[in-house]
């Protein structure tokens, strides 16, 4: 079972219960490199989650908000 199959039959957002959609966002190494990252994204609270090593961080905790990434 890959990443996208897990995320449709079995998580939600902690926050809301809603639907998650997995996305790549661009974001800057401390040395100033881009690198792609994962995020599952929540667009009925407006948050995302990071995906770290391919494992989801569901933490409300670790939420961002979604303003200005899409």
């Amino acid at each position: 079972m890959n990443i996208q199959e897990m995320i449709d039959e079995f998580l939600v957002c902690p926050k809301c219960k809603g639907k998650l959609e997995m996305s790549v966002i661009n974001k800057m190494t401390a040395e100033g490199k881009p690198y792609e990252s994962s995020i599952l994204i929540c667009r009925n609270c407006g948050v995302y989650y990071p995906i770290e090593d391919d494992i989801p961080v569901l933490l409300v905790d670790e939420a961002k908000t979604i303003e200005g990434i899409d």
